[in-house]
C-alpha cells in the first residue's frame, strides 16, 4: 500500500513556489531520509504532508487520502518543540498529552488508562526511569525521545520527524537513532525524516530523497549517494568515497553520510 503519493506537487509560500514539481511514492512501512541544504524545502514538504501547510497544487495523498483527511494517521515531531518548560510537566505527563489532544482533555484530567499507556510508551523509548522527572530537567537526547514517545501515543501509521538529531551530542544521536530503528522494526511505522547528518540514520532508510526546491534524486541509498548527484547539490568539493563496501559522502557542510554495502 502507498503511504505517500506526490505527483507534480508544487508548494507555495506567499504565492511563490518553495517546492516545485515533486513526484515520488513511499510504500507503507518504508522510511524516507530527506536531505538537502538549508532552504531546500524539506520542512515545507513535511508540513504539507502533515496538513500544516495547504497552499499547494498537484496531487498529494497520505494512505490514499488528502493529508487533512488523514490527520489521525499522522504523528509529527517538529525540529523545535513548543512546550513551555516553565510549566512543571513531568516526562510522563508530556508523553500522555499525545494521547489526549484529539479527545479534548486538558493536562489535569488525564485518564488513568492514558497514563498507563504513556508509561508503556516511555519504556519503549528506553526512558521508563525518568517518568516522574520534570521534562525541563532532562538532557537534550532524553527530551527528544520523550517527544518521540508523545508522537507514538496516538499509534500513528506515518511519523514525520524534522531534524530529530539536530543539536544533540554524538551519544544522544546514537540513542535517538536506535529508537527510530526500533520503531521501524517493531511498529512498522512509515517514517519521513529530514536530516543534515544521514550517518546515524542510514541503516533505517529505505529511500533517500535529495531536495533543492526541486526533486534532485529519489531512490535507494546506493542510487542516490553518487558523486554527480551529491555534487549537483552540495558543490564541487562534495564527494562520495567507497571504503570497504561502505559509501562515505562528504558534503560542503563537512557532514559524513555512510551507506553499508548491499543496500535495500
Amino acid at each position: 500500500m502507498e503511504a505517500i503519493t506526490a505527483e507534480s506537487l508544487t508548494i507555495r509560500y506567499d504565492g511563490k513556489p518553495a517546492v516545485e514539481g515533486v513526484d515520488f511514492t513511499l510504500e507503507d512501512g518504508e522510511t524516507l531520509l530527506l536531505l538537502g541544504p538549508n532552504g531546500a524545502g524539506k520542512t515545507t514538504l513535511l508540513k504539507a504532508i502533515a496538513c500544516f501547510h495547504r497552499d499547494y497544487s498537484g496531487r498529494l495523498e497520505v494512505f490514499g487520502r488528502e493529508p487533512c483527511e488523514a490527520k489521525e494517521l499522522i504523528g509529527y515531531v517538529p525540529q523545535s518543540h513548543s512546550l513551555n518548560e516553565r510549566v512543571p510537566l513531568t516526562a510522563l505527563e508530556v508523553v500522555a498529552m499525545g494521547g489526549v489532544y484529539r479527545r479534548g482533555f486538558v493536562h489535569f484530567k488525564l485518564p488513568p488508562e492514558t497514563m498507563e499507556k504513556a508509561g508503556e510508551v516511555l519504556g519503549f523509548v528506553g526512558l521508563a526511569e525518568v517518568g516522574d522527572r520534570l521534562f525541563s530537567e532532562l538532557s537534550g537526547g532524553q527530551k527528544q525521545r520523550v517527544l518521540l514517545a508523545r508522537a507514538l501515543m496516538s499509534d500513528p501509521k506515518l511519523l514525520l520527524l524534522d531534524e530529530p538529531l539536530s543539536a544533540l551530542d554524538p551519544s544522544a544521536r546514537v540513542d535517538v537513532a536506535s529508537v527510530l530503528a526500533k520503531i521501524k522494526r517493531e511498529r512498522r511505522v512509515t517514517m519521513v525524516i529530514t536530516t543534515h547528518d544521514i550517518n546515524p540514520l542510514i541503516e533505517v532508510g529505505d529511500r533517500i530523497m535529495l531536495l533543492n526546491r526541486r526533486l534532485i534524486a529519489f531512490g535507494r541509498p546506493e542510487e542516490v549517494l553518487q558523486d554527480p548527484i551529491i555534487k549537483s547539490v552540495y558543490g564541487p568539493l562534495a564527494r562520495v568515497i567507497p571504503v570497504e563496501g561502505k559509501l562515505f559522502c562528504i558534503t560542503g557542510d563537512v557532514h559524513l553520510h555512510r551507506h553499508g554495502g548491499g543496500g535495500r
